[in-house]
């Protein structure tokens, strides 16, 4: 099955998948004290001025809303039709639908446009065998002291077989996400293991193994600054590619 088949099979059997709690919305990091990355990346904007968020599948679109109710204008990719059209309407029900441009894309593919102060990845990665490329992209298009949010399952724990309907590619603790991110500056770095899984409606009890980072983009001097604009507008043209 095809991953995009897969969400849109989940997203279509209910109101909501994800974020079923009435503070699904709320800035406060202390709003949610069962998502330990949700809290620490309200922490890690704090203070910041609202700039560019994208968010690299984006499922049924909390973090969007948050980031758009904290004043950044939200670039959310979504590989599920059903799940970018919950996207819309729930960002309209919220009052921001003028902050979020929610595009259906397959994230192996995607390209997006220009620079962004925080880029989140979140339960995106253990689905794309070629994490290097998509990684890449992230770091190409983040500004000199931007963030990026990923969490993705670890292998860790194996895989239950009520997930095995599409591929898989759970990343080593230590492995191409930990690696790929030595020259930044780790915030947060924390390996959730065994956790009994709460939020699949429908499925038997399991549990998965999370890799969870923050991770802070060096400030760059006014060269690196223009090397790095110069990459990414050569990927915007489709004359570089990622690294």
């Amino acid at each position: 099955m095809k991953v995009s088949e897969y969400f849109d099979r989940l997203y279509g059997d209910g109101d909501r998948y994800w974020w079923r709690e009435d503070a699904r919305y709320k800035t406060d990091p202390v709003a949610h004290p069962t998502s330990l990355l949700t809290q620490m990346t309200l922490r890690a904007i704090a203070g910041r001025a609202p700039g560019r968020a994208l968010d690299i599948g984006a499922g049924e679109g909390a973090d969007s809303i948050r980031l758009a109710l904290l004043g950044y204008a939200v670039e959310a990719v979504e590989i599920s039709k059903i799940g970018a059209a919950k996207i819309r309407r729930f960002a309209a029900e919220a009052g921001i639908a003028d902050r979020i441009r929610v595009e259906t894309a397959d994230i192996t593919t995607y390209i997006p446009e220009g620079f962004f102060d925080v880029i989140l990845c979140n339960g995106v990665l253990q689905y794309v065998e070629d994490k290097k490329t998509v990684i890449g992209l992230m770091q190409d298009t983040t500004v000199a002291d931007g963030i990026n949010v990923i969490s993705l399952w670890s292998t860790y724990t194996e895989v239950p077989d009520c997930h095995k309907t599409v591929d898989i590619f759970c990343d080593d603790e230590d492995g191409v996400v930990y690696g790929l991110y030595q020259d930044w500056t780790v915030e947060v770095l924390y390996f959730d293991r065994d956790k009994t899984e709460s939020s699949h409606a429908g499925m038997p009890c399991h549990s998965h193994s999370h890799i969870k980072l923050i991770a802070r983009r060096p400030r760059l001097g006014c060269a690196g600054q223009l090397a790095i604009r110069m990459k990414a507008q050569a990927i915007n043209d489709g004359r570089a590619t990622p690294s």
